[in-house]
């Protein structure tokens, strides 16, 4: 990475200065069973989807101009690329945004919040797919009316198109 500071990014909008405030939150999913006479078991199910939430400023002669390019990306609805400083992008919904108000000229308060959103069939397949046992690279380029050399390009750490790992990335083209 190079040493410039990664800024805050959902599909073509990207901040020109992080939010004030950025949180992450990651959970896991637990059942808890109550065993007679013998306490109690938790079973783990799983990671739950991350949460992103924030606040900041947009400032400038053209803070008004910021908010409403970020409201029209919140207003185009469904999973977008978000990138966050120092992580991995993922897949997620912007599913709040907020006009907190303005604090003086050239100064605009807002807030936001993100839920991962886990790639699937109703959206074209696109991000990235964990394999299930007897898959193939040609089953995803058919599911998803992929290109089969385009998918092969962005997979080259797939050693065996034919048989895919249970598991293994499958990442779209």
């Amino acid at each position: 990475m190079s040493g410039k500071r990664m800024t805050l990014r959902f599909r073509d909008f990207t901040w020109r200065v992080n939010p004030t405030s950025l949180r992450v939150e990651c959970g896991r999913s637990l059942k808890e069973t109550a065993l007679p006479f013998a306490g109690s078991w938790t079973e783990d199910l799983g990671p739950k989807k991350r949460r992103v939430t924030g606040e900041g400023y947009f400032t400038g002669v053209d803070c008004m101009d910021q908010w409403q390019r970020l409201e029209r990306a919140f207003q185009q609805g469904g999973p977008g690329s978000l990138q966050l400083p120092g992580l991995e992008p993922f897949l997620a919904v912007m599913d709040s945004l907020k006009l907190l108000g303005e604090a003086g000229d050239g100064l605009v308060r807002y807030g936001f919040s993100f839920t991962e959103h886990w790639a699937g069939e109703a959206w074209r397949g696109q991000g990235r797919h964990k394999a299930a046992a007897g898959e193939s690279l040609w089953d995803y380029a058919w599911r998803y009316g992929w290109d089969m050399e385009a998918l092969r390009q962005a997979n080259l750490h797939i050693r065996d198109i034919a048989a895919l790992e249970p598991g293994e990335e499958v990442f779209a083209p």
